[in-house]
């Protein structure tokens, strides 16, 4: 990901798709960037639904020889619906995203026991373990993106982490748990439209 952004910054207008000069021509957002924001250009090779309005994206650089995934909101991005952004697959888009690492909670345990019924994963030494006060699910998620909640160790070291919660976390919210989480980076597009080489 690293890689990524810095190759991002150095090729900020990222003109180029291979080892001849390309002209590219866009209908993305105007090119004022916020600080935080990466320009970049690829191919759009899948676009899948996760829970409205979220949608991920998979992007190819060619020319690096890899692919990242990132997520778009299609409810806060100006003229973007997932019809338009299914039509663009395999086709070069312009977009500019923003990319933080966030901790991803992929299990809570009680007693020993996953909270998470058949979708508790396998856990493997890649994760970071936490055992602390589970606060922040005194109820059920309600709509279609995740809440917060918070896992407060003993030293009052204290976690957050987006999560739907389960019926199972909030019978134990305010007791001790056992949480199994990863650090990844999130890409989140803030401005895309389609680039065609000319």
């Amino acid at each position: 990901m690293l890689c990524l952004a810095c190759t991002a910054n150095e090729n900020n207008t990222a003109t180029t798709a291979d080892s001849t000069q390309t002209q590219i021509v866009s209908n993305a957002a105007p090119a004022s960037i916020a600080d935080d924001e990466i320009q970049e250009l690829g191919l759009l090779k899948e676009v899948d639904d996760m829970v409205y309005p979220m949608v991920s994206l998979t992007i190819e650089f060619p020319e690096r020889k890899m692919s990242e995934y990132f997520t778009i909101n299609v409810e806060s991005v100006k003229g973007i619906d997932i019809e338009k952004l299914r039509s663009w697959v395999g086709r070069y888009v312009s977009f500019r995203y923003t990319s933080n690492l966030v901790n991803a909670l992929l299990d809570v345990q009680h007693n020993g026991t996953s909270l998470l019924g058949a979708y508790a994963p396998d856990i493997n030494p890649e994760m970071t373990k936490v055992e602390g006060i589970l606060s922040g699910a005194d109820e059920e998620t309600p709509g279609d993106l995740p809440g917060t909640v918070t896992i407060t160790t003993n030293d009052n070291n204290t976690l957050m982490f987006p999560f739907f919660v389960t019926k199972e976390m909030v019978e134990v919210n305010g007791k001790q748990v056992v949480g199994y989480y990863e650090e990844r980076p999130e890409n989140v597009v803030t401005a895309i439209g389609v680039a065609d080489k000319k």
